[in-house]
């Protein structure tokens, strides 16, 4: 490249001391020469940002920013976006390590087609060097959301470049200007499927997400929102809450209509059939929808009439929305209950 564009690299954190010290030194030490690192605090009680500061502080291409709230990761990632410079901007989840070369490699692919408006590259597990955390993320027509190779043991399957549906949060890059076009995260989301959410707008706007091979990064699969854990289904709520509103927001209305029942239907039967401590989450999550319908649709609004330029059979036709398969689902999530529990 004749110009290496600015990189932003946003490192989120709440409450995970433990683990900036391995992502911020790999972050500093990548062989990528024109990179700012903007560490965004969300509230911390554990002497987090101290430990920034005292470790890393004299780090000129550091950017600390505290929060005065616990934002969540939308939230959170959108203030890290306020004070970043850069062409691109990488959001990384703290509970990461990188390759020397992973940003060399992200800006190289991009920097090839202009269509591309996000990217994401090769999460590798960090707990078994030799497995996959992930290689990109689909979704099923009900927009439930499709890991691929999860847990899978690399063996070059994945070697090569390929289009994904949306790219995974704990380490994906954005162009600014298609930022710009689609909008930042949506800060209702507070966590989960605001990445979904955020490529599906970037699809409809015509721009391609891919997945970058040789970009490694090491990935601790839900150590970042361990600590959100300790209220009560939190997580949970939020993830089928925004389920829900990410297809209401997103399809051509013809689709809506189409999928949107069948999706609430198997929330609230998900329900009914658990006897976990997260029993009627779900429908809780589809509450806050209807007490908010209004917000939602006007959000829907804005996503149709000012950022849609490609209709939904595209991204069926190129198998990017997948058709529902309960086998597949059951299979990913039963592999992310086991990575979440080992986290």
């Amino acid at each position: 490249m004749d110009r290496l564009p600015l990189v932003s690299v946003i490192v989120l954190n709440y409450n995970n001391k433990k683990y900036l010290g391995p992502c911020i030194d790999s972050v500093l030490k990548s062989d990528y020469p024109n990179l700012e690192l903007v560490f965004v605090d969300n509230a911390s009680s554990d002497g987090s940002t101290d430990f920034v500061k005292k470790r890393f502080g004299s780090e000129s291409s550091l950017k600390i920013v505290q929060n005065s709230e616990n934002l969540g990761y939308a939230g959170g990632n959108n203030v890290g976006v306020d004070f970043a410079t850069g062409e691109y901007l990488v959001f990384l989840n703290n509970d990461t390590e990188v390759d020397r070369n992973w940003l060399c490699e992200l800006v190289t692919v991009m920097e090839s087609d202009r269509n591309i408006g996000a990217a994401q590259g090769k999460l590798i597990s960090t707990y078994n060097r030799k497995r996959f955390d992930n290689v990109g993320g689909f979704i099923d027509r009900l927009g439930f959301s499709i890991l691929r190779g999860l847990q899978e043991e690399d063996e070059g399957q994945y070697d090569k470049c390929s289009e994904i549906f949306f790219a995974i949060g704990a380490a994906f890059a954005v162009r600014r200007n298609v930022l710009n076009e689609v909008g930042l995260f949506d800060y209702a989301y507070f966590l989960y499927y605001e990445d979904v959410d955020l490529c599906w707008r970037i699809q409809l706007r015509g721009y391609k997400i891919v997945f970058v091979p040789k970009c490694v990064v090491f990935h601790a699969g839900g150590a970042s929102s361990r600590k959100e854990r300790l209220y009560k289904n939190l997580p949970e709520y939020h993830k089928h809450k925004n389920h829900i509103t990410t297809l209401l927001k997103n399809y051509e209305l013809f689709n809506l209509i189409r999928y949107m029942p069948v999706a609430v239907f198997l929330e609230v039967l998900s329900d009914f059939v658990s006897f976990k401590s997260d029993r009627f989450v779900r429908i809780r999550g589809i509450i806050y929808n209807i007490g908010n319908f209004d917000k939602i649709w006007k959000k829907r609004i804005e996503v149709q009439k000012k950022i849609r330029k490609k209709k939904d059979i595209a991204l069926f036709e190129k198998g990017l929305i997948l058709p529902f398969n309960l086998k597949l689902l059951k299979a990913n999530l039963k592999r992310l209950k086991v990575e979440n529990e080992r986290s």
